[in-house]
């Protein structure tokens, strides 16, 4: 039986946080990937994401686990996996954590060449990590590649492909930043050089939190497109309010504040990065990506009140 390790430590700053071994782990020999699986109440997605990482035909990687006080039964399901595999590191959170948090905890325990966030609801082809790291081998500028998407929903499993051209192989900094604006972020669970991606500063917002985190590692470097690998996104629609509760656990949020909140992040965090006039450039990208999304919010409300009334 392998002992697991717990987290005792409610801080939530990736560069605050220490790990605490409880099973050994030869430090010398890091794995080429680090894939890090934060999870609250998945019992009904993990174990299959589990069979899918664990399956991978890139075998040399270590799986990272924060549970996030999880209630549902995903503990168990966890414990089961990484008593089974020396592979996994499982951690579990005294104190609930933000999703960003969780996700940041589990970027921080990374020792592996490349780095891998991955959802429990989300899936992979088998061979996803170890194209996808190949391709990075052999294009040494670029910090992050990434395949094509496959959107699944809960009525439909198979799910269809979807156009997403990120890659920013042969553009400077301005111009990716004007592409990757205007774009959901995907490629957020791509493959990153983990010293790149552990790099970009901390910055959270409650609107969109992963896009202060995508813009300011981009001015680090070029994405890479990589052809015939998928990765499979599990898409449920959701309102501002659900989302936010679901990353956050609160009850309330304000719209208003929470774009505020993502230009101030993407300005903080861009500026970290590519200095003062790249953050400045980039919080008027996200303004302007505000603005262009202000009558299909006033559409989306009056067809919401119209319902309401009938």
């Amino acid at each position: 039986m392998r002992l697991v390790q717990f987290n005792s430590q409610a801080t939530i700053r990736s560069d605050l946080m220490t790990p605490t071994e409880s099973f050994p782990v030869d430090l010398q020999f890091p794995p080429r990937v680090s894939i890090g699986l934060p999870v609250y109440n998945g019992a009904a997605f993990v174990k299959n994401a589990l069979d899918m990482l664990l399956s991978q035909t890139e075998a040399d990687f270590e799986l990272i686990i924060s549970d996030n006080c999880s209630s549902d039964g995903s503990t168990e399901i966890l414990l089961t996996a990484a008593a089974s595999d020396s592979r996994i590191r499982y951690f579990r959170q005294e104190k609930r954590l933000r999703a960003y948090d969780n996700f940041q905890y589990v970027l921080s325990h990374a020792r592996g060449t490349y780095f891998m966030w991955a959802a429990c609801d989300d899936g992979w082809d088998l061979d996803f990590i170890e194209k996808l790291a190949q391709s990075l081998d052999f294009q040494p500028k670029a910090i992050m590649a990434f395949g094509d998407v496959n959107i699944v929903t809960p009525s439909d499993k198979v799910g269809y492909l979807v156009p997403f051209d990120f890659q920013t192989m042969d553009l400077g900094v301005a111009r990716r930043l004007r592409k990757l604006a205007m774009l959901q972020c995907f490629y957020f669970y791509g493959l990153w050089r983990t010293n790149q991606i552990k790099s970009v500063p901390y910055s959270y917002c409650a609107w969109w939190p992963d896009l202060p985190l995508m813009l300011a590692a981009s001015t680090l470097g070029p994405f890479l497109y990589v052809p015939k690998v998928r990765f499979y996104y599990y898409e449920v629609p959701k309102s501002n309010l659900t989302r936010v509760m679901q990353q956050d656990y609160v009850n309330h949020f304000n719209l208003l504040m929470g774009i505020g909140g993502l230009i101030a992040a993407v300005y903080r965090a861009c500026s970290k990065t590519g200095g003062i006039f790249i953050g400045g450039y980039a919080a008027m990208l996200v303004i302007w990506k505000q603005i262009l999304a202000i009558p299909g919010y006033i559409s989306r409300r009056l067809k919401l009140i119209k319902t309401r009334l009938e």
